[in-house]
């Protein structure tokens, strides 16, 4: 099941405000973060961070349930690059402040990699399906069966998985701090692991890994 059960419905006054800009010729994505946004932020925050019971989409760590430091409003579909999807419910979320940085960082240096399979025609409508995306889609993806998280860190399962884990930088820490040292040994590790990678069936990889998650201790 999907963190998102359902999108987003926007009050009258922010839906107004929503079609004010709508019909706006000078606004951009650059004016996300207008002061006169503010009221449709804080009804995004307020409602996908209930419907993600307090867990960032991307790394599953907590998000502030009050502060908006650290539970920032994020577009799925990166706004530089779709930005017809900027309101768009289906489109939204919430992530940390760690994530975020990560994310706006790209977004500065025009580097961030589109989350949306390319097609030869133009998107009309958003895209509601799990296939139409290269990352992990709150919406519309189970996230266990593309990540899973060993300890403190992340396995993609898929192609997706591997996606979201590059992009968001998720292994950060692994290649920042080093694995922590298991009460299992080295042997015991290594046998688990080699069986993980010796194949490509996703039952026996998962089964690996949550062998994998008991031979671990971890804060």
């Amino acid at each position: 099941m999907a963190d998102i059960l359902k999108p987003v419905k926007f009050s009258p006054d922010v839906a107004a405000l929503i079609k004010k800009k709508q019909s706006d010729k000078s606004f951009t994505y650059h004016c996300w973060s207008d002061e006169d946004l503010k009221p449709l932020r804080i009804e995004v925050r307020n409602f996908y961070r209930d419907m993600q019971k307090g867990r960032c989409a991307y790394c599953r760590k907590d998000i502030s349930l009050r502060s908006a430091s650290n539970c920032h409003v994020e577009h799925i579909a990166p706004k530089s690059l779709h930005e017809k999807f900027i309101f768009t419910p289906e489109n939204l979320c919430v992530i940390c402040a760690d994530c975020d940085e990560i994310k706006r960082a790209q977004e500065t240096m025009c580097a961030i990699p589109d989350t949306v399979v390319a097609r030869k025609t133009r998107r009309v409508r958003y895209p509601c399906t799990t296939n139409a995306f290269y990352i992990v889609h709150p919406h519309f993806d189970k996230y266990d069966d593309h990540i899973l998280m060993v300890g403190k860190f992340y396995v993609d399962m898929t192609d997706k998985g591997g996606f979201t884990i590059r992009v968001c930088d998720l292994n950060k820490r692994l290649r920042k701090f080093g694995w922590e040292m298991p009460p299992s040994s080295d042997e015991d590790l290594a046998e688990v692991m080699g069986d993980f990678l010796a194949t490509s069936d996703p039952a026996i990889r998962r089964r690996k890994i949550r062998k994998l998650r008991e031979m671990l201790i971890f804060e």
